[in-house]
């Protein structure tokens, strides 16, 4: 898991950042001028990527905040079951289990590929570990 440390006055709208553990989407920022007494403040409004959970910070401008590192990769599919799926990294051949996505999408192509079994190997899929999860960004049928 590899995270890194940002001020918070230079993150913008579709960057990601790290709230209680959880790496979220930053949906938007706004800036407050700095009052007599007070530093300028940030109020940012980001989701959960893993728990769709909405949530609003307001942190000082000059505070630093952690900023997960994103890593893409491309895996086959080897099987789906009804609580997880399996893939496998088309790089490293390592094994990864991950679990269903909450997009419509992705999941009624998964469907599709669960009551086909015989597509499995013309598939793939993307997927990004973001703060050691993983989680399915995108399913190619081929």
């Amino acid at each position: 898991m590899s995270i890194k440390r940002v001020e918070v006055q230079k993150l913008k709208s579709g960057q990601y950042m790290m709230v209680d553990d959880e790496p979220c989407l930053i949906k938007s920022t706004e800036r407050s001028k700095s009052g007599k007494h007070g530093h300028a403040k940030v109020r940012v409004v980001c989701v959960g990527l893993f728990d769709n959970n909405k949530r609003s910070l307001t942190i000082p401008s000059g505070h630093l905040t952690e900023v997960p590192e994103i890593l893409k990769g491309s895996a086959q599919i080897n099987f789906i079951e009804d609580a997880a799926i399996n893939m496998m990294n088309l790089d490293t051949y390592e094994s990864i289990d991950v679990e269903w996505p909450t997009e419509e999408d992705l999941v009624k192509k998964l469907k599709d590929l669960q009551a086909d079994p015989s597509k499995l190997s013309a598939s793939q899929v993307e997927y990004w570990n973001i703060a050691g999860k993983t989680i399915i960004n995108r399913v190619i049928l081929n």
